[in-house]
């Protein structure tokens, strides 16, 4: 069996069309699949969209009192059966070979651990005007792109660990380095970042083996108040302190040194490179999160 888990929160009409994509998949025995929707404290018609889709998905709801999202991934992995566990988002638009490609790969692939499928940008107002279609890193982060190609292989020590919109584990993995952490990630609307990255790297260093599902593809939308300049620094303040909680909680940061990427910033936009110019907002945002001690 394999279980397909979506941790919501308030987020009733874009869940329904997530789930709504999961109804397209094709060629899916539905025997053979659970779908589980863990309801992070939500105060919208969240239940009566799981129970309208109950009639199309073998789909349940779940409750989770402790509000975070690795808590509510935590729910999903105590609750569902399947042996490999397939995380997407409440907002995502599946491509109707998502499920079949993941289905496909846990076979070709039965040494694997864990996945990580294939993320794009749904731009819902056009692309801004800033945009100019290069891949920044910090960026990639924000608009949730995760993108190393169109082909199902395993996972190389280069590559980026999978993005929370899209990704997979084995049960056994779980069993053996234990459940997300709980401090990292999103707290209702506080944002937090993390929880995934640092479960993966706990899995890397036991051994585990990955797989990329280019097939497995997922649209992220890019909403434009995500792009605004205080959110790409509330989103570098959320990455500063995700790296001292994971990597190295010795770290420290500056404020010469925010002013600095402000500059540089400042520069880049002089220069028309409106998307390095956020990129460098970001990286602001990172030292102030080193400072912050939150």
């Amino acid at each position: 069996m394999l279980s397909v888990c979506i941790c919501t929160y308030n987020r009733s009409q874009s869940l329904a069309r997530t789930l709504d994509t999961l109804a397209a998949q094709n060629g899916i025995d539905w025997a053979t699949v659970e779908v589980i929707v863990v309801d992070n404290n939500c105060t919208d018609d969240t239940a009566d969209v799981v129970a309208s889709a109950a009639a199309r998905l073998p789909v349940r709801r779940v409750i989770e009192q402790a509000q975070g999202l690795a808590h509510a991934r935590n729910r999903a992995l105590a609750v569902s059966r399947g042996q490999w566990i397939i995380f997407t988002d409440d907002d995502v638009l599946l491509e109707p070979d998502w499920l079949p490609s993941y289905a496909e790969a846990f076979e070709a692939f039965p040494e694997a651990s864990f996945a990580g499928g294939r993320i794009v940008p749904l731009w819902k107002q056009g692309y801004p005007g800033w945009f100019n279609g290069q891949r920044l890193d910090l960026m990639n982060g924000v608009l949730v792109w995760y993108d190393i190609g169109t082909d199902v292989r395993a996972m190389m020590p280069a590559d980026p660990e999978p993005f929370g919109a899209n990704f997979a584990v084995r049960r056994a993995l779980v069993e053996s380095i234990g459940i997300f952490e709980p401090s990292l990630g999103m707290h209702g609307k506080k944002l937090g970042r993390g929880e995934e990255t640092e479960f993966f790297i706990r899995a890397k260093a036991a051994g585990a083996k990955g797989i990329y599902v280019g097939r497995a593809l997922c649209h992220h939308p890019v909403e434009a108040d995500r792009l605004s300049l205080p959110a790409l620094y509330r989103y570098g303040v959320a990455s500063g302190r995700a790296y001292r909680a994971i990597m190295n909680p010795q770290a420290s940061g500056s404020r010469l040194k925010e002013a600095a990427f402000l500059a540089r910033g400042v520069l880049q936009l002089l220069k028309g490179r409106g998307d390095r110019f956020r990129q460098c907002v970001i990286l602001a945002g990172i030292q102030a999160g080193l400072i912050s001690q939150e």
